[in-house]
């Protein structure tokens, strides 16, 4: 037998071998359904084949030795065609078994030129749209597209490996992207595993095409269109974006996240968060919030601060497929601008509110008749404590009944978009009843959920009470000025006629020469004529007389002198003196003796003999004087007090003259005793007093005399007032 026969056996069965070792490769992993996985398989089971079949060409090899070198020639021939039989007869089988699967595979050796040694699965040469009879030795090239980079590379390597000696190569795995002809126009891509083992010092390339790759390029490419158009859309956000691991180790982050940074994307990532640019408090805090988010498996917002920054940060959890959290996704917003625009929103609500709440005139809104909102100065007037027990009750019930359905109507009005007054009088209601002037101007709001009314509401009781003093001191500087005239008027006659009643007094004198001469002249005996005129009280009359003229005469003199203006000088005066006086004139007050019979009543003086002289207005001290007894008078008349008595009592108290006027009527209770003073605040009836009489009095003593001016009373033991001057 000739060397060339043996070595053409050698081949043979070597060539089987690889061909049942790579078909045995490729059905191992038929049942694998994810393609990374799949060609990982294939290429590990091919190198632990290449081992198995280095094994056995050590055997085949020495066999080959002992036939070159002239051994056991039968021996050795029918070991050889023992082996090649079982090869032949196990690479039949598999070839048969293969054919019954989808694997895609086919085995050629290392040159793209020949013909030697094709064989191909039938999913191989389906999928190429080939003949499963017909072309199943066809050589590879025949399938081959060189119309791709790709596939000049793979042509390349070949060759290259081609090219490596023994010494240089030992062997191994390569894998390849080619091209290859499905139809004369239709090309396929495909993944291509080389197996390269050297064999008898030839080179053998097993190649297997594993699956079409063109769906996972299609997959590729448009897993990466979507991984940049990702990469874009975060880039663009105005956001800093991080995916960290749990110990904070960045896995990938955004520009913006890199510029605020203030460093390379690329140097950040496997770089900690909790170090690269944060104080160590902050380092702290997000320590932290990873820590809870996978504890929790929730989000995690928090802010903080660094630089005059205020970030909002958010951290994701992100799961495996086992729902344990691998990775935090974060978010950090710069919301300086927007706490900032808060904060100026806050305070400006703040201003505004504070102006609301402080406005000294009351504001009220409502919404179906009744309080939405009422601010301080709007539940003060209406005599409430707190806005609260205002809100959601009628409007109605703060106005007088009087005014009620004339005001509710402007209020539903205004709230259908109707004109209404700008400003109206009405009568307010507080919470005890008492009835009030005030102003209100009502406006309407809009708002998203309706309209609204919004009310300010201002009492007008101090202006009204100032207005009604002002015609009330007109009428009395009037009346004043009439009292003038009129006293001058009854003064002349009344001086005519005490002088003329002295006259008749000194001419009806007994014991005066002229009368004597006179009444001797005409035969009268002018004493019988002085005793007719004493019997029948001729003279007693005329004393009547004498005496009621000097009393008008004085009246007059004081009327004249309590309707003259006052001046502001201030000059000693003796107060008992001044208080007798004003009793005098009380005395002969026409009211005063007709309704209240003023002479009924028991003064009663304590008037300390050391009294010093004060500095007061005379005419102003008679007023509050006159006043007070009124006062007193009034008040035991209308009581029925049985023995009225009024206490006057005059004393040095320190550096001050107390006058304490007491009388035994009535008393007032304790709300009534803290109004007394109040201008236009009177417990007489409508049109028997003008509520200014001690409001005046009040004014004259604590303003005009710096002095003070109080009241004392428990109901049912009268009243007590005080009045203290200082010496000053």
């Amino acid at each position: 037998m000739s060397i060339r026969f043996k070595i053409g056996i050698l081949a043979l069965v070597v060539t089987a071998c690889v061909s049942v070792m790579a078909l045995t490769a490729i059905f191992s992993v038929r049942n694998l359904s994810d393609e990374v996985d799949l060609l990982r398989t294939h290429q590990i089971i091919t190198q632990l084949s290449v081992v198995k079949l280095s094994r056995d060409m050590n055997y085949l090899s020495r066999l080959s030795r002992d036939i070159m070198l002239g051994g056991d020639y039968e021996r050795d021939i029918k070991a050889v065609n023992d082996i090649a039989d079982k090869v032949s007869n196990h690479f039949d089988l598999l070839y048969k078994a293969a054919d019954n699967f989808e694997t895609k595979g086919l085995i050629t050796n290392a040159h793209y030129d020949t013909n030697d040694w094709l064989n191909s699965t039938k999913a191989v040469l389906a999928e190429l749209g080939k003949n499963p009879t017909e072309d199943r030795h066809k050589a590879y090239k025949e399938y081959e597209r060189d119309i791709t980079p790709k596939a000049m590379k793979a042509r390349e390597s070949f060759e290259k490996i081609l090219q490596c000696s023994e010494k240089d190569f030992k062997g191994g795995v390569e894998v390849f992207e080619n091209t290859m002809a499905r139809s004369a126009t239709a090309v396929i891509i495909v993944s291509i595993t080389a197996i390269v083992i050297i064999v008898l010092s030839f080179v053998v390339i097993l190649r297997t095409i594993l699956i079409e790759i063109e769906n996972r390029r299609h997959a590729e490419e448009a897993l990466s269109a979507s991984d940049k158009t990702a990469r874009a859309l975060l880039d663009g956000i105005d956001n800093s974006t991080y995916l960290i691991d749990p110990d904070g180790i960045v896995l990938a982050i955004n520009a913006t996240a890199a510029k605020r940074a203030g460093k390379d994307a690329n140097k950040l990532v496997g770089s900690c968060l909790w170090d690269f640019y944060l104080p160590s408090g902050i380092s702290h805090k997000r320590k932290q919030m990873a820590a809870q988010v996978i504890a929790t498996c929730r989000a995690a917002r928090f802010e903080d601060e660094r630089n005059g920054l205020i970030f909002d940060h958010t951290y994701y959890p992100v799961f495996n497929d086992a729902g344990a959290v691998v990775k935090i996704a974060v978010m950090s917003i710069d919301v300086t601008e927007q706490k900032k625009a808060l904060k100026a929103l806050e305070e400006s609500e703040k201003r505004f509110r504070t102006l609301i709440e402080d406005a000294p005139i009351g504001i009220s809104m409502s919404r179906d008749l009744r309080y939405t909102y009422v601010n301080r100065a709007y539940t003060t007037i209406f005599g409430f404590n707190d806005p609260s027990e205002l809100i959601g009750t009628y409007i109605g019930d703060r106005i007088a009944p009087q005014c009620r359905s004339e005001i509710t109507g402007l209020v539903r009005r205004c709230l259908d978009g109707g004109k209404v007054p700008f400003e109206f009088e009405t009568i307010g209601m507080r919470k005890d009843g008492l009835r009030f002037p005030c102003y209100v101007d009502i406006t309407r709001l809009t708002f998203d959920d309706g309209p609204m009314s919004i009310s300010f509401t201002r009492d007008f009781t101090e202006r009204k009470q100032a207005w009604d003093l002002m015609i009330q001191t007109e009428k009395m500087v009037m009346i004043g000025g009439l009292a003038a005239g009129m006293a001058h008027e009854i003064n002349n006659p009344v001086g005519i006629i005490i002088q003329n009643l002295q006259n008749i007094e000194r001419r009806l004198a007994v014991d005066s020469p002229d009368n004597q001469a006179v009444a001797d002249g005409l035969g009268i005996n002018l004493p019988q004529v002085g005793s007719y005129l004493d019997k029948r009280g001729i003279f007693k009359l005329l004393v009547t007389i004498r005496n009621a003229g000097e009393r008008t005469a004085r009246i007059v003199s004081n009327m004249l002198q309590f309707s003259r203006k006052s001046d502001s000088e201030h000059k000693l005066s003796d107060l008992p003196l001044v208080i007798e006086r004003t009793m005098e004139m009380a005395a002969n007050d026409y009211d005063l003796m007709k309704k209240y019979n003023f002479n009924s009543i028991n003064f009663v003086r304590h008037f300390s003999p050391d009294l010093p002289q004060v500095k007061v207005n005379v005419t102003e001290i008679e007023q509050v004087m006159i006043n007070i007894l009124k006062n007193s008078a009034q008040a035991m008349s209308c009581y029925g007090t049985p023995d009225p008595e009024i206490n006057l009592s005059a004393y040095r108290e320190d550096q001050m003259v107390v006058v304490k006027v007491a009388d035994n009527g009535p008393g007032m209770d304790e709300q009534t005793r803290k109004r007394i003073f109040e201008p236009f605040f009177t417990t007489k009836e409508v049109g028997f007093g003008t509520g200014l009489g001690l409001f005046v009095s009040y004014t004259l003593i604590t303003q005009s005399h710096k002095g003070v001016f109080t009241v004392d009373s428990i109901p049912g033991n009268g009243a007590c007032f005080t009045i203290k001057l200082p010496l000053d």
